[in-house]
């Protein structure tokens, strides 16, 4: 128990410091604050996803190299997946790189992965090591009650979040025609009219662009 609460732990540690680079990111390049993520939480789980699997491939004995060649390809694969799959579940492009150099499909860039790569060794050798030594060092009744407290209000973030991305998706789903830029300013329109918590979507995600809906999804329209 105390080693699923430690690596639960560490999960969210560094899933709460990929939220804090990517609002610190579009401090830097918006010039003002962005409550980042997709869920309504400070946490980005996708960062949280790629420090356990690289802890599991991977240990800290590992030549530098071989450990940022493997964050590098193994980012890229998690950050393309994770675009494709979420694109496809809420017709909705949650990120989108088409305007950076060395693209591929808007989805990773590499630039982003380069820095992954360089992030993967760092945890690797020096913060994970000194998490787990930190986790330890607790008495094994505080480390299951935090690793408790704290799951307990990520599940409630993730059903709240869900609820809301939902909305957005049925919202997107009812339009049957090809009207990409009119969907993506409806979206923002409907959550901004249902409440605060919808608009910190509309917050985090300004340029949210919903997916084209294709052929096969358009009704054929009734003869009367």
């Amino acid at each position: 128990m105390d080693f699923i609460a430690t690596w639960f732990l560490i999960f969210i540690i560094y899933s709460f410091a990929g939220w804090c680079m990517e609002v610190l990111i579009s401090l830097v390049l918006r010039k003002k604050l962005i409550n980042r993520g997709f869920l309504v939480g400070p946490i980005c789980p996708i960062y949280g996803v790629g420090a356990l699997l690289l802890s599991a491939v991977l240990d800290a004995n590992e030549p530098p190299l071989v450990i940022f060649c493997v964050a590098f390809v193994g980012s890229a694969v998690l950050e393309y997946l994770a675009s494709f799959v979420m694109e496809r579940l809420f017709r909705v492009r949650w990120w989108d790189y088409t305007e950076r150099p060395f693209n591929l499909n808007g989805r990773i860039c590499l630039e982003s992965i380069l820095s992954f790569g360089i992030i993967g060794v760092l945890m690797l050798k020096l913060i994970t090591p000194a998490l787990i030594g930190l986790f330890q060092s607790l008495p094994p009744t505080i480390l299951i009650l935090s690793a408790s407290i704290v799951f307990f209000t990520v599940l409630c973030d993730i059903a709240l979040s869900l609820w809301l991305i939902l909305n957005v998706r049925i919202t997107v789903g009812t339009v049957e025609r090809d009207a990409t830029d009119e969907i993506s300013h409806r979206v923002q329109e409907i959550l901004m009219d249902k409440g605060k918590l919808n608009r910190r979507l509309v917050k985090a995600f300004p340029n949210q662009k919903p997916t084209k809906k294709s052929p096969s999804h358009r009704k054929t329209p009734k003869n009367h």
